[in-house]
């Protein structure tokens, strides 16, 4: 009777999922949460509700992929993507005079100019005029960028977003941004595994290549700060993307032979599934199956076991090969000692990305890259660039936007193993920015490099939905280096699922009250497809 006195206060939408939910979550098509399984029938997660497709990006504007980048340690956006000499300019004085893009036109060698004629010939202006900010400020695209500045069709459909939020630690910044809910949240998940979990519920019987991946360099602990990128949250286990990491011997590509069964796969798969059956009917009581999380669990990962031969055609094992490199500039962690060798898993990484979103039928949907730059430091944050601020963010900048250039094919070039504009969305993302002034501490007492700065920063996407008519700047950063105007985290990534036309409030994924300034799931929806993607209808 209880249960049924709180039946009349659900509304239709709650009860509808309820009926259509698994109440035993090991019959057929159950998952180990409680909810409909990603890979059988029902109420599929992720849809939209009735009546409210139309805040949903029109289908023809939805990228096929996307491919993320995620520069760990923080982009400084001064000399990248938010140039704007008009602030803190020294010959006008004022309390912040000198800082942002003008803390290293002096004082270090090299300095900003220096570096720019030494990596990218010179002959051409330090930075060149982009578009105009919220606050009617000219934002420039700066030397680090250069790569991009050389390819007018990439910037015609870039977009960047000012962003803001109060974590300065990168413990706490990075599963913020990677999930865009903090790390103390339990709906906290990686976006690759909203993305599993939608496309493979819908995906055709015979698919059985994964839709995300997350791949990771070889100075990264995938453990440690790279686990926001593959975190369940409130998902069932099937829903998690496939991590790669990259190396001098990387395991992924001997174990997905199977050699401890070489041969004899089908024999021990069938065995496998034989006791599993005879376990589930341990656990079935009065003709039904028990709750059981983790056998579900274990079931999602003996169904991801099956897939092996579907990832070994994919990730041949020349796939992780990395190229060693001369650079232009010096390793930033040797200052007196010339050395320019680099070993390139970004570039690595960028071609693996390239192909699994260009690999036909087989075709991801999204892919991470968790990219430590050409010059990693120990923890495979290369951008976090509290020693060397010049030669770290201009090199690890601007190889990274040379090696995204090299995938994505250019006017008429058409070349189907490369990135399509028209198809794939691109997205630079960062935990923070880097601070305005150099950080003058007891490890890095000479000042050459910038602590965090999660205040005022940027993030940047071009391609997909981003048109010419969406190119252009969102928000604005004053001259205390603080956004007047940003975006979260969570309401970017809101506003990806949207594009992917995906339902982003759901009880595994974004609450409204995550938005801001919104009283409806509705009022959310329209507000991050407008304010985070340009779309107003």
């Amino acid at each position: 009777m209880a249960i049924l006195s709180k039946m009349k206060d659900l509304d239709r939408r709650s009860f509808l999922k309820l009926a259509s939910g698994c109440l035993v979550p090991l019959l057929p098509g159950c998952s180990g949460s409680g909810t409909p399984d990603p890979y059988a029938g029902g109420e599929l997660w992720g849809d939209t509700p009735a009546g409210l497709e139309h805040s949903l990006l029109p289908e023809e504007r939805r990228p096929d992929g996307i491919l993320e980048v995620f520069l760990m340690g923080g982009l400084s956006p001064w000399e990248s993507f938010y140039t704007v000499p008009g602030l803190c300019d020294p010959g006008l004085g004022g309390p912040f005079a000198g800082q942002q893009w003008w803390t290293f036109q002096d004082g270090v060698s090299p300095n900003v100019g220096e570096w720019f004629e030494q990596c990218e010939g010179g002959g051409r202006d330090l930075y060149e005029p982009f578009a105009r900010d919220a606050m009617d400020q000219m934002v420039n695209l700066g030397p680090f960028v250069a790569p991009l500045r050389d390819r007018p069709d990439i910037l015609a459909r870039m977009r960047v977003w000012v962003m803001a939020h109060p974590l300065e630690p990168h413990d706490a910044a990075i599963p913020y941004s990677v999930a865009g809910l903090p790390i103390s949240n339990p709906r906290m998940a990686g976006f690759g595994t909203h993305i599993q979990r939608f496309f493979a519920a819908r995906a055709a019987a015979d698919r059985s290549a994964p839709f995300s991946y997350s791949i990771f360099q070889n100075s990264l602990n995938r453990l440690d700060l790279g686990a926001p990128s593959t975190a369940l949250g409130l998902h069932p286990a099937a829903a998690q993307p496939i991590a790669i990491q990259l190396g001098d011997e990387p395991t992924l590509p001997r174990q997905l032979a199977r050699p401890g069964v070489s041969g004899n796969t089908g024999a021990f798969d069938a065995l496998i599934d034989h006791y599993g059956a005879a376990f589930r009917e341990r656990l079935r009581q009065a003709g039904a199956d028990t709750r059981a999380p983790a056998f579900a669990d274990y079931l999602s990962s003996r169904y991801a076991m099956g897939r092996h031969q579907a990832l070994l055609e994919l990730l041949p094992p020349d796939l992780f090969e990395r190229e060693e490199l001369t650079m232009c500039s010096r390793h930033p962690a040797y200052h007196n000692i010339d050395r320019y060798d680099a070993t390139d898993e970004t570039g690595a990484a960028i071609r693996m990305a390239r192909h699994l979103l260009t690999a036909g039928e087989n075709a991801a949907r999204y892919v991470q890259v968790l990219d430590g730059g050409i010059y990693p430091n120990a923890n495979g944050q290369g951008y976090d660039s509290h020693d060397e601020h010049v030669l770290g963010q201009g090199a690890n900048v601007s190889h990274l936007c040379r090696r995204l250039a090299e995938v994505i094919n250019e006017p008429g070039e058409g070349d189907p193993n490369k990135l399509d504009l028209d198809r794939h969305f691109v997205l630079l993302n960062t935990e923070f920015g880097r601070s305005p002034t150099p950080e003058v501490s007891s490890a890095n007492p000479n000042g050459f490099g910038t602590n965090h700065w999660p205040w005022g920063y940027v993030i940047v996407g071009f391609g997909g939905p981003i048109d010419s008519e969406r190119a252009g700047v969102v928000g604005a950063i004053g001259e205390d280096s603080t956004a007047l105007v940003s975006a979260t985290p969570t309401e970017h990534r809101a506003a990806l699922l949207l594009s992917m036309g995906i339902w982003p409030f759901t009880e595994e994924s974004f609450a409204v009250g995550d938005i801001q300034a919104s009283g409806t799931e509705l009022d959310a929806a329209l507000a991050v497809k407008s304010k985070i993607m340009g779309y107003d209808t």
